[in-house]
């Protein structure tokens, strides 16, 4: 996990500066806009802790489970993992500019650490909830396997492109630079020979996808909605329906790193990046005679 990890860091890090430098551009750092960000940000992390302790009490009701007080630790784990990856997000929007805030560049890496540290496990907590409420019945619709490797390169070649061409055209590219952090993620996992949150879509099991894409727009509408409730000022340059999609990609995003730290909670070992194929020629001595 740790080395999957850190690529994907390092990845997310060095290849958006590395796209402008090689086109020759200037960074241009986004201009803050007039208004407030701390307090109505603290409001609204508090509004996603209180959301969440609400839906895993009525899992406990229902289910006789609970998430917090089963795997308290996981759910602290992928607090941490929730606080690198919104400040990473943060990070290459200072790129792509899909957003403004009233704070400087730095200013607003703390301040998403500081609300991805509830979203990641609120949004597990949404997911955890819907799926006991909605019961889908989604397997009618299967879609072909391909195998792990052919998958894996063509999801980095995508990634990458996205990372690099969007930093560079992000007018053109920016639903794709913003996918690439997904993207990148279920590249890695296929090349550990990990699950993602597309395994099941060869056997037409599309819950996860669905459920993952709507608690992401459940808990990024809430955490946005008590953000401006509370007179926060925030500018996105999306439409409504482009929003509503890089959330529902948020959503699985962080589905995909509650897998990442499952697996080091539960103390999997990690995986070969493709086994090694035996000797197609079985090689006989004489002693095997």
């Amino acid at each position: 996990m740790i080395i999957r990890l850190t690529a994907y860091v390092a990845a997310l890090l060095l290849l958006p500066p590395l796209a402008l430098s090689l086109a020759g551009l200037d960074w241009v750092a986004p201009a803050p806009i007039a208004g407030a960000a701390w307090l109505p940000a603290l409001f609204g992390t508090l509004a996603l802790l209180a959301f969440g302790l609400l839906l895993d009490t009525l899992n406990l009701r229902r289910s006789g489970h609970s998430l917090l007080r089963e795997q308290r630790g996981f759910l602290l784990w992928s607090g941490v993992a929730g606080a690198i990856i919104c400040l990473l997000l943060a990070y290459l929007n200072l790129f792509a500019s899909a957003w403004f805030i009233p704070v400087s560049p730095v200013a607003s890496l703390l301040l998403a650490a500081l609300c991805g540290a509830a979203l990641l496990p609120t949004v597990l907590l949404t997911r955890l909830w819907l799926a006991g409420l909605l019961h889908l019945n989604t397997r009618r619709f299967a879609l072909p396997a391909l195998p792990a490797e052919t998958a894996a390169y063509m999801l980095l070649l995508a990634a990458l492109g996205g990372l690099f061409c969007g930093t560079v055209w992000p007018e053109y590219l920016g639903w794709l630079f913003w996918l690439a952090p997904l993207l990148l993620l279920v590249a890695l996992q296929l090349l550990w020979l990990e699950s993602t949150v597309f395994t099941g879509l060869p056997q037409g099991d599309w819950s996860r996808i669905l459920l993952g894409a709507l608690s992401g727009i459940v808990v990024g509408g809430l955490a946005l909605a008590v953000y401006d409730a509370s007179g926060g000022a925030l500018l996105f340059s999306a439409t409504v329906w482009q929003l509503s999609a890089y959330l529902a990609v948020f959503g699985l995003l962080c589905l995909q790193l509650g897998d990442v730290v499952a697996e080091h909670w539960r103390g999997k070992p990690r995986g070969q990046v493709f086994k090694k194929k035996p000797f197609p020629i079985p090689v006989v001595t004489k002693r095997d005679l």
